[in-house]
């Protein structure tokens, strides 16, 4: 009931989500019709529809439905500037396709202008109503916690720092005395039937015990089944996974996974390889066709040695692959440094790099090839980038988790690098932060998340990245 309930109110918030799209569309469209003179038709509205698609599965993909249930507005606020920025990019997209005669502009601003002041309005005008409803005491409901443990403790900071969410606790239950509870506590976790009858004043029981209280847990489900309250058990997983975790159900046997992995679905692995094959077969076509000469001349006036630099580097699942790209140094350069035997990431004003390759990888160009290996299927246009092998064995022995980022196909790009991770990462925490993104993405995958990294790779591509060399 709770689930169809979560629904039917995400479906009636979207409703208004798309009613604010309609409206900011509307409202730029007839203010550029006003400026040029020009009467308002129904074709105008062409673009709405697929701005509407596109909201629809970029809210989904970063949860914004959900944002009631944020600890703060702030998580809110920021899944729905990554929303916004989707419909950024669908415009300029959409016009660019079409060849549209409006001022692009003009449109642009004032449209996304409208979102960012409209539906920044619409959340917490919801979560004002929300806050203001439990007050009166619609929808309220009172927990009881059995467990005043850390797990317990945390959760009821949560629930009372965060009104909005509507609950209040109705008081503790521990087999160790809490006289620290201000009158919260209400004894040991034996009293339970005592405050369990007919006339219950609480809706839910909330168990945070240790998972060695296996049977304890058991005996309160128990209890708890007789009676019309609604039972929650928190697994005491936070003693065992740091990272991202996953609750599934497999064959009836409910499992905790300590790394959720969209890629890990077929369905998803086959749109993200679709994906790959169209971008990069209309790369090598369109723009490859004809750069890859040019490049490959200046290659060999400028300086001795082949046009094409490969090298063996780790792909998926540690497995070996051959990555292409344009030479930028001498022939002579070594990638081991001789007193330190430690592998040498290229720098600033790096003396092995020639006066072209130092403007290939200012602007990325020498990474062109690796389009190849993205349409061969060793690599993603996205995806965490692929170390030279040396780097791999020195840096998986002092950071920790660093063979996670190999979980998924290797990228041209990644968001590691549109954070301003790109280049030498001498310092190991550089690394460590490069790691921590390439997680970051692996467990919150998305087309659209691809689509957001390609456009800023782009932009930062036109306007200069410093850590570039």
């Amino acid at each position: 009931m709770e689930i169809r309930y979560k629904y039917r109110f995400n479906f009636f918030r979207f409703v208004n989500e798309v009613f604010i799209l309609s409206l900011s569309y509307t409202l730029a469209i007839f203010f550029l019709k006003y400026e040029y003179k020009t009467d308002f038709i129904l074709i105008d509205l062409w673009m709405l529809p697929l701005l509407v698609i596109g909201w629809y599965f970029s809210s989904r993909s970063t949860k914004a439905v959900d944002d009631l249930n944020s600890k703060t507005i702030t998580g809110g606020l920021y899944k729905i500037a990554n929303s916004i920025f989707i419909q950024f990019c669908l415009v300029i997209f959409f016009f660019f396709t079409a060849h549209q005669t409006y001022n692009t502009k003009r449109f642009l601003f004032i449209y996304i202008a409208l979102l960012c002041i409209l539906i920044p309005l619409e959340k917490v005008f919801y979560r004002r109503i929300m806050l203001f409803l439990q007050k009166k005491g619609v929808n309220k409901k009172k927990i009881l916690i059995i467990g005043a443990g850390r797990i317990g403790m945390e959760f009821s900071d949560i629930i009372t720092k965060n009104e909005h969410l509507g609950y209040e606790i109705f008081g503790f239950l521990d087999d160790a005395a809490q006289p620290n509870l201000n009158g919260q506590y209400l004894g040991t976790v034996d009293k339970l039937e005592e405050y369990i009858t007919e006339e219950t004043v609480f809706d839910e029981v909330l168990v945070a015990l240790p998972n060695r209280a296996h049977n304890k847990i058991k005996h309160i489900a128990n209890i708890v089944g007789n009676h019309a309250i609604k039972l929650r058990i928190i697994p005491a997983y936070h003693e065992l996974i740091n990272s991202q975790y996953s609750v599934s159900i497999f064959n009836g046997f409910p499992m905790i996974t300590n790394r959720h992995v969209p890629l890990d679905d077929i369905n998803l692995r086959t749109l993200k390889r679709t994906f790959d094959i169209i971008f990069s077969s209309l790369v090598l076509l369109f723009v490859c066709s004809w750069l890859f000469p040019l490049i490959a001349l200046a290659i060999k006036l400028d300086s001795k040695g082949p046009v094409f630099f490969s090298q063996e580097r780790w792909g998926r699942k540690n497995k070996k692959i051959k990555c292409y790209k344009f030479r930028s140094m001498r022939v002579t350069s070594r990638d081991v440094d001789e007193t330190s035997g430690k592998y040498q990431q290229a720098k600033k004003d790096d003396p092995r790099i020639t006066k072209l390759g130092a403007i290939l990888r200012k602007t990325s160009l020498d990474e062109f090839p690796q389009f190849i290996n993205v349409f061969l299927g060793g690599m993603s246009v996205v995806g965490p980038r692929p170390h030279p092998i040396p780097l791999n064995l020195e840096s998986k022995e002092v950071i920790d988790h660093y063979l996670v980022r190999h979980l998924i196909k290797p990228g041209i790009t990644g968001w590691a690098q549109v954070n301003g991770f790109r280049g030498q990462t001498s310092d190991a925490s550089l690394m460590k932060s490069r790691v921590n993104y390439d997680i970051w993405y692996i467990e919150n995958w998305s087309l659209l998340l691809d689509l957001k990294i390609i456009f800023l790779t782009f932009w930062k591509t036109l306007v200069g990245d410093k850590n570039a060399f």
